[in-house]
């Protein structure tokens, strides 16, 4: 698995249909008949790689919104390294 470095960019890569169930997302590949089941961090951080924020910068972003929740830094790269592992995103070098 991927290990996600502090100042890559995640953004997200292109082909998935998208179907929201409350606050849970699935993402479906036709190509490989893939789905890849998101929970609400993975979303969160989903949404968040627009290919413009680091992966700091959404760290940063999840950490202020959610200042009480446990080991939020882990669960957002966690979830980048979910991500990247059923390559749902891509990181680019800042």
């Amino acid at each position: 698995m991927r290990t996600v470095d502090k100042s890559d960019v995640p953004h997200r890569v292109e082909g998935y249909a998208v179907e929201q169930l409350d606050s849970e997302l699935l993402l479906y590949d036709g190509k490989r008949t893939m789905v890849v089941y998101l929970n609400e961090t993975a979303l969160l951080v989903w949404q968040l790689c627009d290919g413009h924020r680091s992966s700091a910068d959404i760290v940063e972003l999840l950490v202020a919104a959610y200042p009480d929740g446990p080991a939020v830094a882990d669960d957002v790269g966690s979830a980048l390294e979910l991500l990247a592992g059923h390559a749902v995103v891509t990181f680019v070098p800042r």
